[in-house]
């Protein structure tokens, strides 16, 4: 026992020597990544059949494999089969540290640059000029997603296809809530590299972004539910519970995330921080996060509230920054959410292997649930769009 707390006092950010190997590696790789995007920029034959997200997953894959075979393993007692040297229990956790992706890390670091400079460089006719198809996409296609999702899995429950594992209908109902909200990152990566139709591009990139509202709300909804399924009156209360969370959470996020940028523009209008542009950059650069912590902290929505912030800091906030901070503020946020983007989707490749190693028996689940997501993704799309249509 006293060695295993010993290991646990040695994992890599508890360590100097730790947290400097696993910089260097992760740098390495981004470093490996940025030049392999450069060269395969350089290949429209090759670009147009491998999307740079993609290419990033896959050197992050390559990564985790050779880590995963170079790391000393444990074995059941935790001891090292390489020896119990502290250099070696530091190599295995950074190598660990590598190969799993940090939940704190990307909602809180790396996710609300991303959003914020999509905001910022959003075409606000465009993207309003389609926002009832989105708002319908997002509210409306996640609860049918949702749905699908828990009657597909319950289906598949019920055939004994699952094998030991039964969840019980309030759980795959969670699961469904959890899992219906779509990605705006790779809907970004993956459009933005493509040039696809702006139209098309702001549908599903508003609808990505809006339904992540929609899902937090149902899935504190029903979790809720989990242990309560006899109880009627907690079910009717949950639902009523989640109308009314939906409509403060998104109403709340939005506007929060307008007050913020107003707030900023009236800020720098009666401070004129014009003659200090690194004083004037660097408290724009904040307003990247507070809104996002702010919202989070209070219950609503950091990625709605961060999106409309950089709605309102580029209709407002521009028109009272200094020539060289705004010229200063294109390239900083570019930059920095396309560092965001690469890291997610190296840590993406880097986890691979983990995942794949700590799935154990749940692989028929896994299968499954893909599946049950595409059902779900076809029957809220493909009907919404023919209604809006009609």
């Amino acid at each position: 026992m006293a060695e295993d707390e010993n290991y646990d006092e040695d994992y890599w950010s508890n360590s100097e020597q730790g947290i400097d190997r696993y910089f260097v590696i992760f740098l390495s790789l981004l470093v490996i990544s940025l030049t392999c995007s450069k060269f395969l920029h350089d290949s429209p034959r090759l670009s147009s059949a491998l999307p740079e997200a993609g290419m990033i997953i896959i050197i992050g894959a390559i990564a985790g494999l050779i880590l995963f075979e170079l790391s000393p393993l444990s074995d059941d007692n935790g001891n090292d089969n390489d020896g119990n040297d502290d250099d070696g229990n530091i190599n295995e956790s950074v190598a660990e540290g590598l190969m799993s992706f940090s939940p704190t890390i990307f909602f809180k670091v790396l996710l609300p640059p991303i959003i914020f400079n999509s905001g910022y460089m959003l075409q606000r006719e465009v993207f309003f000029r389609h926002i009832i198809p989105i708002s319908l996409f997002a509210c409306v296609g996640t609860a049918i997603s949702t749905a699908v999702v828990t009657l597909v899995l319950e289906l598949v429950k019920g055939l004994g296809l699952l094998g030991d594992f039964e969840p019980r209908f309030t759980e795959l109902l969670t699961f469904g809530a959890l899992i219906s909200a779509t990605d705006p990152v790779s809907t970004l990566a993956v459009f933005q590299a493509k040039k696809v139709d702006p139209q098309l591009f702001y549908l599903v990139f508003g609808e990505s972004v809006l339904n992540d509202a929609v899902g937090l709300v149902l899935f504190k909804t029903c979790s809720g539910l989990v242990g309560n399924e006899d109880n009627l009156e907690k079910i009717y209360s949950a639902i009523l519970n989640f109308l009314l969370d939906f409509t403060i959470g998104f109403v709340g996020s939005m506007v929060l995330g307008l007050f913020a940028g107003l707030a900023c523009a009236f800020f720098l209008k009666k401070v004129d921080m014009r003659h200090t542009p690194l004083l004037e950059l660097c408290l724009f650069f904040l307003i990247i996060y507070l809104p996002f912590f702010l919202a989070e902290s209070i219950g609503l929505s950091g990625i709605v509230t961060i999106l409309f912030t950089g709605i309102s800091a580029q209709r407002y906030v521009t028109h009272n920054l200094s020539v060289s901070t705004e010229e200063a503020v294109d390239k900083l946020f570019r930059m920095w959410a396309h560092l965001a983007e690469t890291s997610i989707f190296l840590e993406l490749g880097l986890s691979v292997i983990s995942y794949g190693e700590n799935l154990g028996s749940h692989w028929a689940f896994t299968g499954f649930a893909i599946l049950a997501c595409l059902i779900g993704r076809a029957l809220n799309i493909y009907p919404l769009r023919s209604i809006y249509n009609s």
